[in-house]
């Protein structure tokens, strides 16, 4: 039979409980759900940040930005701040008003890199390893001839630097032309070759250029150059780390005070030849990154936000969109299955191309998409609790949809709480109390809101009683 123990004298903790939740730290899942803040999430997509953060908002809708072209995007990139210029299929593209204009010419399907620069003026230079380098003026495409058939470039306003060139001796040779000459790859005096050696070997993966220096990565160490800016100086190399890599040009963004990109083992950020790890909030999803699809991995800004698209679990193309709010120092889910592959900051605009020749302008409309947030398990300690109901601040507009679902088992399995709620006035966008009389006695509860179109929660409240501890 069992035996109820007394509380000591004076205490009552049968009562009615309060416990309040505001999602406002994105989402953890490098750590166990019991262990987390309470106002982290442990899985979720469709979220960002706005104008009412703290509160947990949908993320707004991208919309499609012209004609799809008829193949993969193979580069997405500004040409100054004048056009959009991309790659799609065998094709390259500008786009004027809205519309995607041919550029004469037939190309090799694969990836494209590029960087402007000045040759008599503006212009935008173009390397795919495969096909002689161009260059764009914004009516004419032109020919590199000199220049290498590299992979991979960079330029700062003085020099072009183009490295992982298929033809040379080892992948890690980084060519720059001679003084503010992109035409002129001989020149004795002021243009050459650097090598960057690494004990692990392998070639070059992304350049930028940023603060006032050349980064120059491979998949497991970078470097910068330096002073390769004033035509009667050598260059200097100077290794930063043999541990830190990026594994692609296409996940390294500029985010003005700082570059972000994605290494083997987690996110970084990096400022004065220094790297600091970021991505502990999202290790399930870099743990589950598919080695094989590596190269399709990419990343863009809008300034404010880094968005990362991964490739992860059996997926070939990217397949989870995450955002790292630089204001808030926060992880969110932001979109599922939209297969990104490369994207751009042009303008005030940000975009996206997928991998079926489509772009998008994101952050353009309202959502109608799908949403989801599930918490930590919550109240761990032994004793029983009995759940009365929770009290949820939230903004539903007319046509949002919401279902509210609870597990007592660590998310095994979840009991929907009645039916899926409608937004359809005022009244519902306010002080919602769902009833919790139908969960069980639970040790810990965790909670699940989704739904599709635009939606806020401000926070919730959830109301319980513990029971004795029963032996």
């Amino acid at each position: 039979m069992a035996n109820w123990r007394q509380y000591p004298r004076g205490i009552d903790t049968r009562g009615d409980n309060r416990a309040e939740v505001k999602l406002a730290n994105g989402i953890f899942t490098g750590q166990n759900s019991f262990d987390i803040k309470d106002e982290f999430s442990v899985n979720e997509y469709g979220w960002d940040t706005d104008e009412f953060f703290p509160a947990k908002s949908t993320a707004k809708a991208p919309v499609t930005y012209g004609a799809a072209g008829s193949g993969r995007t193979n580069l997405l990139t500004g040409y100054g701040n004048t056009q959009l210029v991309r790659a799609v299929g065998t094709a390259l593209q500008y786009n004027s008003s809205g519309t995607w204009q041919n550029i004469s010419g037939t190309f090799a399907n694969t990836d494209w890199g590029a960087a402007n620069f000045d040759i008599n003026g503006p212009v935008l230079i173009m390397t795919n390893g495969t096909d002689t380098v161009r260059y764009w003026n914004g009516s004419t495409l032109s020919t590199l001839s000199a220049a290498p058939k590299g992979k991979v470039i960079a330029a700062d306003n003085l020099r072009v630097f183009i490295s992982n060139v298929p033809t040379d001796e080892s992948q890690d040779q980084i060519h720059y032309c001679k003084f503010q000459d992109a035409t002129d790859w001989t020149a004795a005096e002021n243009s050459g070759i650097v090598q960057y050696y690494t004990a692990n070997g392998g070639a070059v993966t992304a350049m930028t250029t940023f603060g006032g220096a050349i980064w120059v990565f491979k998949k497991d160490a970078f470097a910068l150059i330096y002073h390769t800016g004033d035509a009667r100086a050598f260059y200097r190399l100077v290794p930063s780390s043999d541990n830190i890599g990026c594994v692609n040009p296409k996940t390294l963004v500029d985010m003005g005070s700082f570059l972000a990109w994605l290494g083997q083992d987690d996110v970084y950020i990096g400022a004065a030849g220094s790297a600091n790890r970021i991505g502990e909030p999202v290790r399930t999803f870099i743990s589950r990154i598919n080695q094989a699809q590596l190269a399709k991995c990419s990343a863009f800004t809008d300034g404010l936000r880094y968005y990362l698209n991964l490739v992860i679990d059996s997926a070939t193309e990217p397949n989870i969109r995450l955002v790292y709010d630089t204001r808030f120092k926060i992880w969110q889910v932001a979109s599922l299955n939209e297969q990104y592959v490369f994207g751009t900051r042009f303008n005030t605009g940000v975009y996206a191309g997928n991998a079926t020749g489509t772009t998008y302008r994101l952050n353009a409309a309202t959502t109608t998409s799908a949403w989801m947030v599930e918490t930590k398990d919550f109240d761990k300690a032994e004793a029983e609790k009995e759940y009365n109901e929770i009290h949820a601040q939230m903004y539903a507009p007319t046509g949002t949809t919401l279902k509210v679902e609870v597990s007592t088992d660590q998310g095994n399995t979840w009991i929907q709480i009645g039916d899926p709620i409608v937004g359809s006035s005022s009244a519902q966008n306010q002080n919602m109390i769902v009833p919790l009389d139908i969960v069980p006695l639970c040790n810990w509860i965790r909670f699940r809101f989704s739904g599709t179109g635009p939606f806020r929660l401000y926070g919730f409240e959830r109301y319980f009683k513990i029971m004795p501890v029963m032996h």
